[in-house]
């Protein structure tokens, strides 16, 4: 009976230890994710990046750091109140498209439109991760305006088009050229004969040096010649 009474007087000791124990690590794993939460919302804030936290499901704007606010120039309590195609040009259903790939990995990075309180729309990059908050998914969006390196981009791209036209337009000589055997005159369009530098310059871009070869400097000029 004794020995009975020592085993359940250790099992007893046993099981409050056991619970002591386990309320010891339930509370470290809160005060750990309680940091953990505090850390974030830190870097959350205090980011010079634009952020936004975004619900997947309802398009609902959760929360704005501060450099989103000077970005967009609404105040926090006003982005919580809007949806993300209310900042977004593309239509809510296109948006919920994008942000379902954002949901699901198939895309992290992404290019919009963005409107701003005082009406202007803005070119953004934005990368997308979901990160879990009280047991709820959702979309953890770094927004940069990357509107003047579209800026320069179309710039590039109507300078590319120009110079383009421009070659196009460059004259080319082409066919069959009607030219003296004797005097190399080329008779034009009109019927009337030109002198071949004359036909060409007016007919492209070319320009003429004139000097003279071996062997008419010797026909010609043949003091001057070498191979006299």
């Amino acid at each position: 009976m004794k020995d009975k009474n020592k085993v359940k007087d250790q099992l007893d000791k046993e099981g409050t230890a056991g619970l002591k124990q386990s309320k010891h690590e339930r509370k470290r794993a809160k005060e750990a994710l309680r940091e953990s939460e505090d850390l974030f919302r830190d870097a959350f804030e205090n980011h010079a990046a634009v952020k936004l936290l975004i619900d997947p499901d309802t398009g609902n704007i959760l929360d704005a750091n501060k450099a989103a606010i000077d970005y967009y120039g609404w105040s926090n309590d006003q982005l919580q109140k809007m949806k993300i195609w209310d900042i977004n040009i593309l239509s809510p259903d296109d948006v919920k498209k994008e942000m379902e790939k954002a949901r699901t990995l198939r895309r992290t990075y992404f290019e919009f439109r963005h409107r701003r309180a005082d009406g202007s729309i803005r070119d953004v990059a934005v990368f997308s991760n979901n990160i879990t908050t009280k047991g709820k998914a959702i979309l953890h969006s770094i927004i940069h305006d990357i509107t003047d390196r579209k800026e320069t981009e179309k710039e590039r791209d109507k300078l590319i088009v120009e110079l383009k036209e421009a070659l196009s337009q460059v004259k080319v000589l082409s066919g069959l050229l009607p030219i003296c055997a004797s005097c190399k005159r080329i008779k034009n369009e009109e019927g009337q004969w030109e002198q071949i530098e004359v036909y060409i310059r007016g007919r492209s871009e070319a320009e003429f040096s004139h000097s003279i070869c071996p062997q008419c400097l010797k026909t010609l000029y043949p003091e001057y010649s070498k191979d006299k």
